[in-house]
């Protein structure tokens, strides 16, 4: 006769599988994190390689971050993904957008997933409307506004400033990225480039950058940090939240206040002039940092 399992024999074996379980499930979620991370840092280091054939091909001069429609600049504006998938928009609107990072990158990428990060959730940007059948791709990071139209020989430390990161967290925008920080030109007909800070900085085009309201998205991609690419085209990862409430390190944090869960707070660091954000200057130093300020 065949003998069965006993009660106790069957607990002791639940409780076995249960412990088993309960060591190998953070095992598993963390090796989960790891994976999205390095699928990350590949993206972006994918995207830095593109930018730099890009460099070649355009005099060493960055592409636009921010679209202008005439001679009129859109500061601060979503570049929609790729330019053309919103029919209730001009012709025009298009054509703008299709000159701006990352659709001007494109041809060199051949790939809008890459820009998506992995741990990202998906953000509809508030207002826009999103119809079934569009063809569109969400992006997960942002590139430098500072850097737009500027010389890549004229960098003061290409293996410090960030060209791209996640600078708005654990969002993948429906549709559209946006530039972190953006350049402020409310000039229409002039340059758009930025212009070094100074005590004198008047608002004029270049001379003021910021970052945009990161509206409660959380700056904890993998741990404590995010992957960024930086101007040389190498990628790697920056802790950039080191804990909630004023926490935060200016040598690697560009936000200057988080909450609970690397939530970032609408305050960043800026330099001493109030004139733009610090980590992000083409032309800072960054073996003195000087006293940045929270704006």
């Amino acid at each position: 006769m065949k003998k069965a399992f006993t009660l106790i024999e069957l607990l002791v074996v639940i409780a076995i599988i249960a412990i088993l379980a309960a060591i190998l499930f953070p095992v598993f979620a963390q090796a989960k994190v790891a994976a999205k991370k390095t699928q990350d840092l590949s993206n972006q280091k994918q995207v830095g390689t593109a930018v730099q054939i890009y460099l070649a091909d355009y005099d060493d001069l960055f592409p636009l971050t921010i679209p202008s429609l005439g001679p009129t600049w859109f500061s601060g504006s979503y570049v929609d993904t790729p330019a053309d998938w919103d029919g209730t928009v001009s012709a025009a609107y298009h054509d703008a957008r299709r000159h701006v990072f990352p659709n001007s990158t494109h041809a060199y990428t051949k790939n809008w997933q890459i820009l998506k990060t992995p741990s990202g959730n998906d953000y509809s940007i508030p207002g826009w409307i999103y119809s079934a059948g569009q063809t569109r791709y969400d992006i997960g990071y942002s590139f430098n506004g500072n850097l737009q139209s500027y010389s890549s020989t004229a960098i003061n430390e290409v293996a410090q400033l960030r060209m791209m990161t996640s600078a708005y967290g654990n969002r993948n925008y429906k549709g559209a990225t946006r530039p972190a920080p953006f350049l402020r030109c409310p000039t229409a007909g002039s340059a758009c480039v930025f212009v070094p800070s100074s005590p004198t900085c008047s608002g004029a085009n270049g001379t003021w950058s910021e970052l945009s309201n990161p509206a409660g998205a959380s700056m904890w991609l993998y741990g404590n940090g995010m992957n960024a690419v930086f101007s040389d085209s190498h990628a790697k990862f920056q802790r950039v939240a080191s804990g909630p409430t004023n926490a935060s390190d200016f040598r690697t944090d560009f936000w200057a206040r988080y909450n609970a869960g690397g939530v970032a707070q609408w305050v960043e660091y800026q330099d001493t002039n109030f004139c733009h954000t610090l980590l992000f200057m083409p032309d800072f130093d960054f073996s003195n940092f000087g006293t940045p300020i929270q704006y």
